[in-house]
């Protein structure tokens, strides 16, 4: 058995759960998800479960199964220095090699934010994310409308980064002058390009946000509905975020363009040197 713990939002409960599906591919065993931290925090931005949405290949651990494999309450582990074996925590914030050859029953706790982590099996992970729940007419008007256009997604992450938070300690918005210049270099490469901004922001999106082209305000969509548009867009502007990045990874266009930061975090805390694909370009 395989148990991961998520945290997070959705896109890091998706890098959570895709290094978790790779790890249960290769030990040919079930994967578990342990939902107990999701809304413990008391530091980091309250979140709720968001894989249901999908047509994932997992199932919630019990607290008997989480502890046979820890040892002990996972806010206990640490000032108790009762870490179980089988007990994996993240070494660094780059790919670890290692953590895909381990073998028999494991607890992975960490944010695994690296494609090489589940790379292997991207076509199942693809598969798997579908959304399973009936979608409203307004979604179809959205779907409808990047469908019949040349789309670009631009999403603008705010929210937790422009507050004083643990989140804004390491990441802060993207400013303007990012997104112009992301705009500046994709769009002598597309011919008739729109627009579809993303944010959970949409005041100040619209008030800031100003492009040479047709563009529209997505609005009105759940998370994970909106992450599907953003799929369904063949070029990408995103942020500093991983649900922007699991929206621009899910597209299914081989010749897709995607922009991205140079400057993930605020921060040299880090080294993202395997955060994004080699063929997407930084500005």
């Amino acid at each position: 058995m395989i148990i991961v713990k998520l945290s997070g939002g959705l896109g890091n409960q998706l890098f959570q759960y895709a290094l978790g599906r790779h790890l249960a591919f290769l030990n040919q065993t079930e994967l578990k998800l342990d939902l107990s931290q999701l809304q413990a925090s008391r530091f980091w931005t309250s979140r709720m479960y968001a894989l249901d949405a999908f047509s994932i290949n997992a199932s919630v651990a019990t607290n008997r199964e989480i502890s046979e494999l820890v040892g002990a309450s996972f806010s206990m582990l640490g000032r108790l220095g009762a870490i179980s074996p089988f007990y994996q925590r993240e070494p660094h914030f780059h790919f670890s090699p290692l953590m895909l050859r381990l073998r028999g029953d494991l607890y992975f706790d960490g944010y695994w934010q690296s494609e090489r982590y589940f790379k292997p099996i991207a076509s199942l992970v693809k598969q798997e994310l579908k959304l399973q729940t009936p979608v409203l007419p307004r979604f179809q008007m959205w779907q409808n409308l990047i469908q019949t256009s040349e789309a670009v997604s631009v999403h603008v992450r705010r929210g937790d980064y422009t507050l004083r938070s643990m989140a804004n300690r390491f990441l802060r918005p993207c400013g303007l002058d990012y997104y112009q210049k992301a705009a500046s270099v994709l769009l002598p490469q597309i011919q008739q390009p729109t627009f579809f901004v993303f944010s959970d922001d949409p005041v100040w999106a619209k008030t800031h946000l100003h492009f040479p082209v047709p563009t529209h305000f997505v609005e009105g969509n759940s998370a994970a509905e909106d992450l599907v548009l953003i799929s369904q867009c063949q070029h990408h502007i995103i942020a500093n975020s991983t649900f922007s990045w699991w929206g621009a990874w899910l597209a299914a266009f081989p010749d897709k363009k995607i922009i991205a930061p140079q400057q993930w975090f605020a921060t040299e805390r880090f080294n993202t040197k395997d955060l994004l694909p080699d063929d997407w370009e930084r500005v």
